[in-house]
């Protein structure tokens, strides 16, 4: 067994205060993180959970720092940082399966779990999983998938790169690499606001090839950290500072090194932060060999990673489509309702102007009647005059002479010839004989 530094003590404490501390819980606190290399877990350690939901996804894609050329000035992004793909899926709340892209090589392995047990199934009985890991042809990977290289050579059809294994690595086989795994979830009383909520889960489980196989490279492959063969163990706390957010603190032993990581979830965005080998401490410089350059030192990591439901996700592209034909359709009622409405602005307008100017021809009509009224009853009330005059025996006035001549005076008395005498009436009748 090899040496185990005071970490474990630490661990052990931790384990027991979670017991203290908190109460059991019957299932599924908050979901759990994805792992530098593969699914669910912790850092890098399985978990005996699968998302009770059908049908939930997770994608990530994680890099892990290792400075692997002896020159420091000839590394780049793609020699500085390992980057790892990963793809899970879970389904019917019991089964999970992923594949996971190892490094830039590529390098590729199948993982998957079967939930045996839930928590909470059977009283005080933890989560209890099974599963395997690197189920593919690279066998001859190591606990940080570096085991494949590609190398550039001169064929007969010109430079092609080509797989090669690193003779380093020869001696490991870690394809289908399995596991079984026991996790127990525990919740907080409330303690604080911050922690309201919140928990805390314990897992442990053993595994073969990836957690014990050091391919015969003995304390070069990992010079302290491991407590036993094969033996894995981790813990993980939660706490939400906002209705929507997760953080999550890790700890735990992969089977060789102690590691932590703080990760942070905002609805299923996920961005980690993470130390490996925390028990062998920082590089010596220089390193002696090319294994001194990749084991035994400390190893900073990050993580990103989005967790969805491809159903949601579905429903979601079809809602937002529906979305975006009922917003296009709103868009189009509203353009036309505001055209509509100009043109009710602008007959408005012309019925406006139309009833000012109907008003102002009514108003034209209505003086010249008014006036052809005037006219027509002074025309009755002469006519009615000369009625009147005639009735009354009166002579009609004389004629008005024209402009500009002068009035004829005229005698009232009746016109006598000269030579006539006036008539004398008879003194008495005289019949004639």
């Amino acid at each position: 067994m090899r040496a185990l530094r005071p970490g474990s003590v630490l661990t052990g404490a931790l384990t027991a205060l979670i017991f203290v501390a908190a109460r059991s819980e019957a299932q599924g606190l908050d979901p759990y993180p994805v792992t530098l290399y593969y699914g669910t877990g912790l850092v890098t350690i399985p978990v005996a959970w699968v998302a009770p939901v059908n049908a939930d996804v997770r994608l990530s894609s994680t890099g892990k720092r290792i400075p692997f050329a002896p020159d420091p000035e000839a590394h780049n992004f793609a020699t500085l940082w390992n980057t790892n793909l990963a793809l899970e899926t879970h389904w019917l709340g019991r089964v999970t399966a992923g594949v996971s892209l190892y490094s830039q090589n590529p390098e590729w392995g199948l993982f998957g779990s079967l939930l045996l047990l839930r928590d909470g199934q059977v009283p005080l009985l933890p989560s209890v999983a099974v599963g395997v890991r690197n189920v593919g042809r690279y066998k001859h990977e190591d606990r940080f998938k570096v085991g494949h290289d590609l190398e550039l050579r001169d064929t007969t059809g010109g430079l092609s790169w080509e797989g090669e294994i690193n003779s380093l690595y020869t001696g490991f086989n870690t394809a289908n690499t399995l596991f079984a795994v026991a996790t127990k979830e525990l919740a907080f009383a409330p303690l604080t606001d911050f922690l309201r909520g919140g928990g805390m889960s314990v897992t442990v489980g053993w595994g073969n090839g990836l957690f014990s196989d050091d391919g015969g490279l003995g304390r070069d492959y990992n010079n302290r950290g491991t407590i036993a063969s094969g033996l894995f163990l981790g813990t993980r706390l939660t706490a939400h500072p906002t209705l929507n957010t997760t953080l999550h603190l890790l700890a735990e032993n992969d089977g060789w090194d102690w590691n932590a990581g703080l990760v942070g979830d905002h609805r299923g965005l996920a961005l980690g932060v993470y130390v490996t080998e925390i028990e062998e401490g920082s590089r010596t410089e220089p390193a002696p060999n090319a294994l001194a350059r990749v084991y035994n030192y400390k190893k900073w990591n990050v993580g990103l990673s989005y967790s969805g439901n491809i159903i949601d996700i579905s429903r979601g592209v079809i809602l937002r489509t529906r979305i975006t034909e009922l917003t296009r359709e709103a868009q189009r009622l509203r353009l036309e309702i505001a055209e509509r409405e100009r043109r009710i602005l602008a007959l408005e307008v012309t019925l406006r102007r139309a009833q000012a100017g109907e008003l102002a021809e009514i108003e034209r009509r209505r003086r010249e009647m008014e006036a052809q009224v005037d006219a027509e009853r002074e025309e009755i009330r002469r006519l009615m005059e000369r009625l009147q005059q005639i009735e009354r025996g009166q002579r009609p006035p004389p004629p008005t002479p024209p402009e500009g001549l002068p009035a004829t005076p005229v005698d009232p008395s009746p016109a006598t010839p000269p030579d006539a005498s006036p008539a004398t009436p008879p003194d008495r009748f005289t019949p004639s004989r």
